[in-house]
């Protein structure tokens, strides 16, 4: 092989396995559930509207803009989707999903799935924090002075330890409330409607 041939290789596929090779800025693993169709055409966190049928998701703390990788362990399929909002912590519940994105990965019609979420990057290049918002900036001081005494003596906060990892692939442990997934899903639910545009390239 030229050498000048082997060179030009190397500079094309040393950046790409590298790349590949890198950590991803978050990757985390838990439950993710399927936004109910009460919500369509409601304005998001973002200020979106929601669209069951768009490739979005809802995330307790990736900023709005970020794209990620969603896999559904059980059976190996995933989908890439964008946050745009917010949703209420529920334990081991890591992101919500849009309809379109929840069917692209077959999560049952309110039920839960098993996912692990994956972002390369974090949109506007911001780390992201942990799970379900960040510790407490200061907890402030107790009063230097009272003009009467106070009813209960200050006590200071408990030290803040920060929770643990989110690339530590701990299987979730706690389980759906009881009647979870016994209602009738809607007409059409468990395939993908016509109509529906297929996700951007890359996807």
């Amino acid at each position: 092989m030229n050498f000048s041939v082997l060179l030009r290789f190397l500079a094309i596929a040393l950046p790409a396995l590298l790349a590949s090779c890198a950590k991803p800025a978050y990757q985390a693993r838990g439950y993710a559930s399927y936004i109910a169709e009460q919500y369509a055409g409601r304005y998001t966190t973002s200020g979106a509207i929601y669209q069951p049928l768009g490739w979005t998701a809802a995330h307790n703390t990736l900023p709005f803009g970020t794209v990620v990788k969603v896999k559904n362990n059980s059976n190996g399929r995933t989908v890439n989707v964008t946050v745009n909002d917010r949703f209420p912590y529920y334990p081991n519940r890591v992101i919500n999903l849009s309809r379109a994105a929840a069917q692209e990965i077959q999560i049952p019609y309110h039920q839960l799935g098993d996912v692990t979420v994956t972002a390369d990057t974090v949109a506007s290049g911001a780390a992201p924090v942990a799970n379900y918002g960040s510790p407490q900036s200061s907890y402030g001081t107790p009063p230097v002075k009272h003009s009467a005494p106070p009813r209960t003596a200050y006590k200071a906060p408990k030290p803040y330890h920060a929770p643990a990892a989110t690339s530590s692939y701990r299987k979730p442990t706690t389980v759906p409330p009881a009647g979870y997934g016994t209602s009738s899903p809607p007409p059409g639910y468990g395939t993908l409607p016509t109509g529906i545009p297929p996700p951007p390239p890359g996807y």
